[in-house]
Parts: structure tokens; sequence; C-alpha cells
């Protein structure tokens, strides 16, 4: 192979894992929200205290870090990308309007999750708590609406619209999003 090929595919490759990255947290949301969903029934069923600190403690960890974390990367890199990315008229529309119903899910999905965080946490501290099964009910069935919607209608568009130099940029802007910043200093 030689070296331009060679660094065509790695650029290529590069410019997929953006899409990938996205994909691979709606997975792993989906197995938390289903695990949210079946709390409140293994709860009644007697979960052990422990199971249910532990289950409970993952959940609210999940949510506060991965959950919440994806939704601002997806409206500082991703959002902001397929708005730049699309050719004006009826795809600019399209990313336009689609955009905006992202970001307002967003908003009630963040305040679905306002009403049962206090509950999860203490649950998760090993603390009593009612955990409100129409709440939990009511949070889960939108995310996962909310999740099948960008798996099928935005993920999709954006590997449509979005170069791979565009692909490639948002890979990297999400890997230095993720990485660690370590600041040497003095002793």
């Amino acid at each position: 192979m030689t070296a331009p090929t060679e660094h065509r595919l790695l650029s290529e490759s590069i410019a997929d894992e953006a899409i990938a990255t996205f994909a691979r947290s709606h997975v792993h949301i989906v197995e938390h929200m289903n695990r949210l969903g079946e709390l409140p029934d293994r709860i009644a069923a007697g979960l052990e205290p422990e199971q249910v600190r532990a289950t409970a403690g993952a959940i609210y960890r999940f949510f506060n870090d991965a959950v919440l974390g994806h939704h601002d990367e997806e409206e500082r890199e991703l959002f902001p990308a397929l708005r730049h990315s699309a050719a004006p008229g009826d795809e600019a529309g399209l990313v336009k309007s689609l955009v905006a119903r992202l970001e307002r899910e967003h908003r009630e999905l963040e305040s679905m999750w306002d009403a049962v965080e206090p509950a999860l946490r203490r649950l998760g501290r090993g603390k009593e708590a009612s955990l409100d099964r129409a709440a939990v009910g009511r949070l889960v069935t939108a995310y996962l609406g909310h999740a099948r919607f960008e798996e099928s209608a935005v993920l999709p568009l954006a590997q449509r619209i979005l170069s791979s130099g565009d692909r490639a940029a948002l890979a990297l802007g999400l890997a230095m999003r993720r990485t660690p910043q370590r600041v040497p200093g003095y002793v």
C-alpha cells in the first residue's frame, strides 16, 4: 500500500469513528434506561438492599456523567457540524428542524430526570426512598423514543451530509473532550 492510500484509509477510519461514537453512546444509554425501568419492580419484588444501592448508584452516576455529557457533546459538536454541512434550502431546513426537536427533547428528558434523580440518589446511597414508577416509566419511554429517532433519522443524515474531513474533525473533537486534561504544575 502506498503512503497516500494508507493516509486516506486512516482518515476514513477516523471519520467513521465519529458517528460510531454516538451510536455506541445510545447502546449504553438504552441499557441503563432499561435497568432503570426494571428497578421499581425489582425493589417491590424484594431486591436486596445492597443490590438496590449498587443498581441505583450506577444508574445515577451514568445519567449524570454519560447521558448529560452525551447531550452536551451533541449540542456542542454534532449539531453545529450538521448546521455547517447542510446544503442551503431544504436540507438546511431539515437540519434546523431536527436540531430544534432534539434540543427540546434534551431539555424535556433532563426535566424528567430531575423528577427521578433525588430518589435514585438516595437509593444509591443506601437510604430509604420511594422511586416513582410512573415518573420512571415516562423517562424511560421518552428516552428510548429519543434514542430511536436519533439512530433512525439523525445519525444516517450525519453520515450522509458530513464530509470525511468534517467527520474526522468531529471524532477528534469528541476524543479531546473525553481525554482528561493534564496540566503540568510546579512543585
